[in-house]
């Protein structure tokens, strides 16, 4: 991606990780999971909401500096190069690819698809179509599992290698004449102390970069501590094939203009060491460069529509969530009992919701009724459901749909385990039951 356009990852990062996590928030919600199993995924689904407002907030951090550093003056008259940050301080730090955040959901959303593919083509299960799903398997396996692999390798990279950092010597690169830098990194030792140095002209070319041209050079680097120092002194021709961003370009045309990338590469056994650059290169006459990058402007910047975008993204979160804490205490996952089911009189209404929530690990083996306070509650005494077993129960019975439910459940092997009955507030008589099938 071309260096000039701020912050775009950390915006789309940080929307599809607040999305993620109310989706997760909501998914987890609406499942039975109880006790801490569910304590652990709603803390999971809330940091990566977390994690997404973060990026947001570094976005509109970015957003801010850039557009303070965008500001007009006689500093930046004809010299583009000092609007990026990284290049007026002189330093470029480059390094992680892939968190680990992302990769432990590629592994949850990409590799768990491909083990179910690779299981697809080699068991090949039979289908009611009749249709075999082993093509399916041998096409989406591999590919789903060569992205797993990818990112899992850049990681193991950073975790190896970690960061680099380029200084510039010459600001900008010139074309005609010399892109000089130093980049400190964990160069391994081994091999034959040979390191690749290589000047990309990169364009984008629909939703991916494409290379139009580049440049090469060896040289012998030896490694004598845990960081290096490798000595970039390219000259750079001119060539027919490079693309070029003139210095009095607008606005527009920077954020989609062609970009160049220097990569320092040493090939090694295991994992090779290779770091990458978005570097300063233009067209322009040899102009000294100062030691001390000259002041920019920092007047404050008023970015009105930043501050939209992350208010409309933030209040977007915000009903998102209420709705869905809303909606969880209608129906059921936190207005239940959290680490097992309450034996304490409710109402009907938060006897259900209990019900709800306990169903398929608990059943309720005995249901009392009783009128208090103007108002119908209920209690059980709950236990675990044995494997194998069916049940149904009811409450708030009248006596004709007692009678019916005792004669259809009995006609299908159900027996009543316990029955109570109590006179409700308006004075009816009301009938409760449980209806047990067990394993033969």
């Amino acid at each position: 991606m071309a260096p000039m356009v701020f912050g775009v990852s950390r915006v789309i990062g940080g929307v599809f990780f607040v999305t993620l996590g109310l989706l997760a928030y909501w998914f987890f919600g609406l499942s039975r999971h109880r006790g801490w199993v569910l304590v652990a995924l709603m803390a999971a689904a809330l940091a990566t909401v977390l994690w997404g407002a973060w990026l947001l907030r570094q976005w509109l951090h970015d957003r801010r500096a850039a557009m303070r550093d965008l500001l007009p003056g006689e500093a930046l008259a004809g010299r583009p190069w000092l609007r990026v940050d990284a290049w007026r301080r002189r330093e470029i730090i480059a390094g992680r690819l892939v968190g680990t955040p992302v990769l432990l959901l590629a592994y949850v959303f990409i590799g768990g698809p491909a083990l179910f593919f690779f299981w697809l083509a080699i068991v090949d299960p039979p289908t009611a179509s009749g249709e075999s799903p082993r093509i399916a398997g041998l096409i989406m396996g591999p590919t789903l599992g060569f992205i797993v692999v990818g990112l899992t390798y850049w990681r193991l990279r950073y975790w190896k290698y970690g960061d680099s950092v380029c200084r510039l010597l010459t600001l900008p690169g010139r074309i005609g004449g010399w892109l000089k830098a130093d980049v400190e990194c964990a160069l391994p030792a081994g091999g034959d102390d040979v390191v690749i140095v290589r000047l990309r002209n990169m364009i984008q070319a629909g939703r991916s970069a494409r290379e139009v041209w580049r440049m090469e050079q060896r040289i012998v680097v030896p490694v004598q501590g845990a960081r290096s120092v490798v000595p970039v002194r390219l000259q750079i021709p001119r060539a027919r094939d490079q693309r070029l961003l003139a210095p009095e370009a607008g606005l527009l045309n920077r954020f989609a203009a062609p970009w160049w990338v220097l990569e320092v590469e040493k090939q090694v056994p295991g994992i090779d060491f290779k770091t990458a650059f978005g570097v300063p290169v233009y067209d322009v006459p040899e102009m000294p460069e100062p030691a001390v990058p000259p002041p920019v402007p920092g007047a404050p910047v008023d970015d009105a529509f930043g501050r939209r975008a992350a208010g409309v993204i933030g209040l977007a979160a915000a009903a998102a969530f209420a709705a869905i804490t809303h909606q969880a205490t209608q129906v059921g996952w936190l207005s239940a009992s959290l680490f097992a089911p309450s034996a304490d009189w409710m109402t009907a209404a938060r006897f259900q919701r209990e019900f709800a929530a306990w169903s398929k690990s608990h059943y309720p083996a005995s249901i009392e009724g009783r009128c208090a306070g103007g108002r119908d509650e209920y209690r059980s005494a709950w236990a675990p459901v044995p494997e194998g077993t069916r049940y149904y129960a009811w409450y708030g019975m009248g006596r004709d749909w007692f009678d019916r439910r005792s004669r259809a459940y009995g006609a299908n092997g159900f027996r009543l385990e316990a029955s109570t009955q109590f006179v409700d507030c308006a004075g009816a008589q009301r009938f409760q039951g449980t209806w047990v099938r067990r394993k033969d």
